[in-house]
């Protein structure tokens, strides 16, 4: 995706502000109270071989571009040897943490981006069948989960992989004592009643002593506010309300929506681990930001704690390091211009009105255009902490060197040009205007890249490069004694050629001189 292009940001914005408007008068989760959407009260993965370990698997973040989410699912879709040390093998239940399909959801775009992706990884149906679910993030919800429902809630096979769930939220009951939820939530919002009370009746069925991975859309314990955190809110809310107070643990909770793998460790009394894996094909979200120690509510951890009760969090790891998000942040300066070339056309248009206004001196124009760059660049700017007047400070800071760019230019066109008839004079100044355009570009570049320090826009500092390496999921393993282990798995670089594969195998496979070449971002996390 070319996520800073004007066309791209003017779509996906449209639909955003509309799931906002309509999305709390239009919550298809209500509606999923019924029989239509009846899955039981939780599905059943306990049938495997007591003595042997168990296999799934985790990816979030999924269909952006073909090559970065076609080299997951091929990883996905096949048992990966782990350099020697035995075989990972793939998982029976595979879980898709949210944002399924970029920029929005609709069911052409599933298919072509995602599912069709994933069919083709995996076109054979293995026995024993393995079987995937899906959590919707934000992106799944810019239609209201109506084509979410048609995909994965519709018995629809995804290739080898099967499909059973009938909402947009489960629970799975694992072997050895394991349990796994998968939450919707929604844009963030609040966890609807009938998914609470589907929850309360799977936990009533939990015996003490079980544990539970906690799988949602979106990581609550970034920038966490204690006086305004509705995200923290809802969701120890929710583990309060469906454990119903019952000896549960939850060492594990995994999510997506920021784009890299980061794990956060706290010990002592119920120890749990936070994973962020929103590696599994979007483009990549920066490292180096984040924090060394989270403060996070206890009652993540322990329902029944006070909700002013909080714990540190210590960052274990963080994938790509540290130095090397930075080094890309910094091709930011080439990357956003290229990689989104409607980008310099639509600041080339603005010089345009602003050479305009100066020859005319006509200030209408001048102020509509200045009035134009502040808004948008408040609307653009996005300061983690400060709230409006934050906002707002950093907007005016881009908008002021873009209006002077503009400005200075067309004064240097009015000075040179006499005779603003001769078409070898238009053609000119339209020249200056591209240019202008390619320098605005380059100074909006330059500004993402200085206030990175200040942790505002950092985000788009990252989605205007469209990195499409440093991907991966987790494979994670039960064992008999109860043990579970995570295996992150990442590949720097995507594959960017394939070839037609052969016989019942994947439909593509790496091209020549092309490999896909899986490495553990860390050692195996052991939960407990």
């Amino acid at each position: 995706m070319r996520w800073l292009s004007p066309t791209e940001l003017g779509r996906t914005g449209l639909k955003v502000l509309l799931s906002l408007l309509l999305g709390q008068y239009v919550d298809k989760r209500e509606m999923q109270d019924g029989p239509t959407f009846d899955q039981g009260p939780y599905f059943d993965h306990t049938d495997a071989p007591a003595d042997e370990p168990y296999w799934l698997d985790y990816v979030a973040d999924i269909g952006d571009g073909f090559d970065p989410t076609y080299s997951v699912a091929s990883l996905i879709a096949s048992d990966i040897d782990n350099n020697g040390e035995g075989v990972l093998r793939r998982g029976s239940v595979l879980v898709m943490g949210g944002d399924e399909v970029y920029p929005t959801g609709d069911v052409r775009g599933y298919e072509q981006r995602t599912t069709g992706v994933y069919a083709a990884a995996l076109p054979s149906h293995p026995e024993p069948r393995p079987v995937a679910y899906a959590v919707p993030g934000n992106h799944d919800w810019y239609d209201g989960l109506t084509s979410f429902h048609r995909v994965f809630a519709q018995s629809k096979d995804i290739g080898g992989w099967a499909t059973q769930q009938r909402r947009s939220y489960f629970a799975l009951r694992l072997p050895h004592g394991w349990w796994l939820f998968g939450l919707d939530i929604s844009l963030n919002t609040y966890i609807d009643r009938p998914q609470l009370e589907y929850f309360r009746e799977v936990g009533e069925q939990m015996a003490d002593g079980d544990r539970l991975i906690l799988c949602t859309a979106k990581p609550a314990w970034y920038h966490f506010d204690q006086a305004k955190s509705a995200g923290m809110d809802q969701l120890t809310h929710f583990l309060k309300y469906a454990l119903a107070g019952r000896d549960v643990s939850i060492p594990l909770i995994l999510t997506g929506d920021s784009h890299h793998y980061a794990r956060y460790l706290t010990d002592g009394h119920d120890p749990q681990t936070l994973i962020t894996a929103g590696h599994g094909g979007a483009y990549l979200g920066a490292t180096h930001a984040l924090p060394d120690t989270l403060d996070v509510p206890q009652r993540l951890a322990d329902p029944t704690a006070s909700r002013h009760e909080t714990r540190p969090y210590e960052r274990q790891s963080r994938w790509p390091s540290a130095s090397r998000s930075r080094r890309l942040a910094a091709r930011v300066l080439w990357r956003l211009p290229t990689r989104n070339p409607g980008l310099p056309l639509l600041f080339a248009l603005f010089q345009a009105g602003f050479v305009s206004g100066i020859v005319r001196d006509s200030w209408s124009v001048l102020v509509g255009l200045i009035a134009l760059a502040v808004v948008g660049s408040v609307a653009f700017a996005r300061p983690a902490r400060g709230g409006t007047w934050a906002k707002r400070l950093w907007g005016v800071s881009l908008a002021v060197p873009q209006i002077a760019l503009s400005w200075g230019i067309a004064e240097l066109c009015a000075e040179f040009v006499d005779d603003w008839s001769e078409p070898a004079v238009v053609a000119a100044v339209g020249g200056v205007a591209l240019v202008s355009g390619y320098l605005a570009s380059e100074l909006l570049a330059l500004w993402l890249l200085v206030v990175d320090r200040f942790g505002v826009n950092l985000n788009e500092l990252f989605a205007a490069q469209s990195i499409e390496d440093y991907k991966g999921f987790l494979r994670m393993r039960i064992d008999p004694d109860g043990n579970l282990t995570v295996f992150p798995i990442g590949i720097e670089r995507r594959v960017r050629a394939w070839m037609p594969g052969a016989g019942d195998g994947p439909r593509l496979v790496p091209g020549a001189g092309e490999q896909l070449r899986p490495t553990l971002i860390e050692p195996p996390v052991s939960i407990c």
